[in-house]
């Protein structure tokens, strides 16, 4: 465990309470004592060091304070764009799999699609949204804590295509921010590394279904102003798509001041 991410209720104060799920894991996974140690994130995304006070059955106790000065300093690193990534809803559990990729690539948030070609595992085997939502947020919170992930992944409620547009204009995507859709077809206009040589604030990455984006549903997104681009190599999965596009994004972001020339 890189870091534990507190509960949503802690007020903030020296004690934090840690029951159920979370205490177990501390407890019987992580195999915790009394005196042991360790980084906490909050909701806010401030960094605390925890300590154990006490360990009972269901229960944990924690003592939590600030961090040393230079452990605040690594913490309060984490890239400065923020990466959205709109993905069309897979079968099975693969969208599992997906939100725990993003969360430990820092991905800012996900929104699953909801496309002519997209089957919700949930609509198939009877479950319910809410239970649906729970379990993404529960993979979040785990795979940040695993990752040491800074970055706060919301995770969206499936929403159909013609709604993502609003959806990234609610998040703070501003008009000049890239909006870029993955397909197999090769109709980039540009490299990815042209797309994203103007990104400042936040880029929004589209990965569609198995089988992909429908023609109609492709034409809907170029019209609502996402730039296509082909990943190079064979045809990828879906999930495995996703990850691609999310780290070659980070790539080109990260080490963005090697590769665009300065001005004379």
């Amino acid at each position: 465990m890189r870091q534990f991410i507190l509960p949503e209720d802690w007020d903030g104060g020296p004690d934090c309470r840690i029951e159920g799920g979370r205490a177990r894991y501390l407890a019987r996974v992580l195999r915790l004592v009394k005196g042991d140690s360790f980084p906490g994130l909050d909701t806010r995304g401030h960094s605390w060091a925890c300590t154990v006070r006490e360990v009972a059955t269901g229960l944990v106790l924690l003592s939590v304070g600030p961090l040393p000065i230079r452990s605040r300093a690594e913490a309060s690193e984490q890239p400065s764009t923020r990466i959205f990534l709109a993905q069309g809803l897979p079968k099975g559990a693969k969208m599992d799999l997906v939100v725990r990729q993003a969360a430990e690539t820092g991905v800012a948030c996900v929104l699953p699609l909801l496309t002519s070609r997209a089957v919700p595992r949930d609509a198939r085997e009877g479950g319910a949204p809410a239970a649906r939502q729970s379990r993404w947020e529960r993979i979040v919170r785990e795979a940040r804590q695993q990752s040491g992930s800074g970055r706060k992944t919301e995770i969206a409620a499936p929403l159909p295509l013609s709604e993502l547009p609003a959806a990234l204009d609610a998040r703070g995507l501003g008009p000049a921010d890239p909006r870029i859709v993955f397909h197999e077809a090769p109709l980039a206009q540009a490299s990815l590394h042209g797309y994203l040589s103007q990104a400042s604030g936040a880029v929004a990455l589209c990965v569609g279904p198995e089988g992909g984006f429908a023609p109609e549903e492709l034409d809907f997104l170029l019209d609502a102003g996402f730039q296509p681009i082909r990943l190079a190599g064979a045809v990828l999965r879906t999930e495995t798509a996703a990850l691609y596009s999310i780290a070659a994004a980070q790539i080109i972001l990260s080490e963005r001041s090697s590769w665009i020339p300065k001005p004379l």
